[in-house]
C-alpha cells in the first residue's frame, strides 16, 4: 500500500535544506549529498559549504514515491556508502524502461542472429566481457546450456535477461547504454 506523503507539504517549507531531505527520507547525510550531486533528486545546487542544496519538497516527495513503486530504478553502486572509496558514475540516472517494449525492441533489433548464441554471440551483442557473460551463466542469471565445451544461450534468454534484469547493473558497456537510447529516443517519438 502507497504512503501518504501529503503531509510533508504541511509541515515543510516549498523549498528545504539538505538537512531536512536526510531527515525525512530516513538516510545518511553522505547518501543524501550522493543522491542530489549525480541527480536522483532535483536540486539547485548554490555551491555554498553550509546550506549547498535548496530541494523542492515536491521532487522529495515524488522521490520518495519513486522509490516505493520501483525501487529498482533507484539502486546505488553496491558498496558505495561503506567502502571509502569514492566513486563517480560515468552518466546520470537513467529513467525506468518498459522492459516488455524493450524486449520488443531487441527481438526486431537482434533478429538476424542466431537462435542459439555462444558467449562470444552474446559479448557481441551486449557489449560485456566473456568473464562477465559466463558469471550470468554461473550464477543463475541467465539461462545456458553446456554443449560440446561450450555454453549455449537461447536468444530469447538474452533478450528477457538484458530487458527484465541487466537495468541493475550500474557500469552498463557501451553497447547497452546505446541499446538503452536508442530505446528512449524511439519511445519519445513514437
Amino acid at each position: 500500500m502507497a504512503n501518504d506523503y501529503a503531509h510533508l507539504l504541511d509541515e515543510y517549507p516549498e523549498v528545504i535544506s539538505q538537512d531536512q531531505l536526510y531527515r525525512i527520507c530516513r538516510i545518511s547525510k553522505r547518501k543524501a549529498t550522493w543522491l542530489l550531486e549525480n541527480g536522483y533528486i532535483p536540486c539547485e545546487d548554490t555551491g555554498k559549504k553550509t546550506r549547498r542544496f535548496k530541494i523542492r519538497i515536491t521532487d522529495v516527495i515524488e522521490y520518495l514515491i519513486r522509490l516505493e513503486y520501483s525501487p529498482e530504478s533507484l539502486l546505488t553502486p553496491l558498496g558505495i556508502f561503506s567502502s571509502g572509496i569514492k566513486y563517480k558514475p560515468k552518466h546520470k540516472m537513467v529513467e525506468p524502461i518498459d522492459s516488455d517494449e524493450f524486449m520488443k525492441m531487441l527481438k526486431k533489433r537482434w533478429r538476424s542472429s542466431p537462435d542459439a548464441l555462444t558467449v562470444d554471440d552474446a559479448v557481441k551483442l551486449t557489449g560485456y566481457c566473456k568473464t562477465t557473460v559466463s558469471e550470468w551463466i554461473a550464477k543463475k542469471k541467465l539461462f545456458g546450456v553446456w554443449y560440446y565445451n561450450k555454453y549455449l544461450i537461447p536468444k530469447d534468454y538474452l533478450i528477457e535477461y538484458m530487458a527484465t534484469k541487466a537495468h541493475r547493473i550500474t557500469q552498463k558497456s557501451k553497447e547497452h547504454s546505446a541499446l538503452i537510447q536508442e530505446y528512449q529516443k524511439m519511445e519519445k517519438y513514437s
